[in-house]
């Protein structure tokens, strides 16, 4: 009996310790969403946001991603080079310094994934299909969020892109950039 009860103690430390390593995880926005705030106004969150675990709920967590606030438009750095957020009527970030914000909030689990490769995948092949029919890709991450604007803005045209997939192909290309959203090496 004294057996069962330490298995029985045993399996209770390590489901809380599993818990504890799943809070604070960095994970990464699978595809465009909203996340809902404790009073159920809601930001728009966008497609390879990371976002930090605070709390498994469930079939939901409670997120929180950082960015610099302009308006209502949230970004990943204080130039602005790559909106990651808009906040609708109500939705109060927690303010930081200066303009940096955190937003906190409810997501639905099935919507994170723990691997950026996951979120790019089917935009890093488009990129390929895309991109080397006239000379080779070159490696995302030898360029800037900045650089990839215009050098992108140069090719679009030639690539015969539509809007929508010229806005697609970019934010695949600023989120891998040398200082994007993914921290994964390409």
């Amino acid at each position: 009996m004294k057996t069962l009860k330490n298995i029985v103690a045993s399996a209770i430390v390590l489901l809380v310790l599993q818990a504890q390593v799943n809070a604070n995880e960095l994970q990464y926005v699978f595809q465009d969403t909203k996340i809902k705030s404790e009073s159920d106004k809601v930001a728009n969150i966008f497609l390879g946001v990371p976002a930090t675990i605070k709390k498994d709920l469930g079939d939901k967590v409670l997120i929180s991603v950082n960015g610099f606030i302009d308006g209502k438009d949230i970004y990943s750095n204080d130039a602005k080079e790559l909106l990651i957020a808009t906040l609708e009527d109500g939705f109060t970030p927690i303010t930081k310094q200066n303009n940096e914000v955190e937003l906190v909030g409810t997501i639905d689990k099935k919507l994170l994934v723990k691997n950026p490769v996951d979120v790019w995948e089917e935009h890093e092949e488009f990129y390929f299909d895309m991109c080397t029919q006239c000379h080779g890709a070159q490696n995302v991450k030898h360029h800037t969020m900045i650089e990839w604007e215009a050098l992108f803005g140069a090719m679009k045209d030639f690539a015969q892109l539509d809007e929508e997939e010229s806005s697609y192909l970019l934010r695949y290309l600023k989120s891998n950039s040398s200082n994007g959203l993914s921290k994964e090496s390409n």
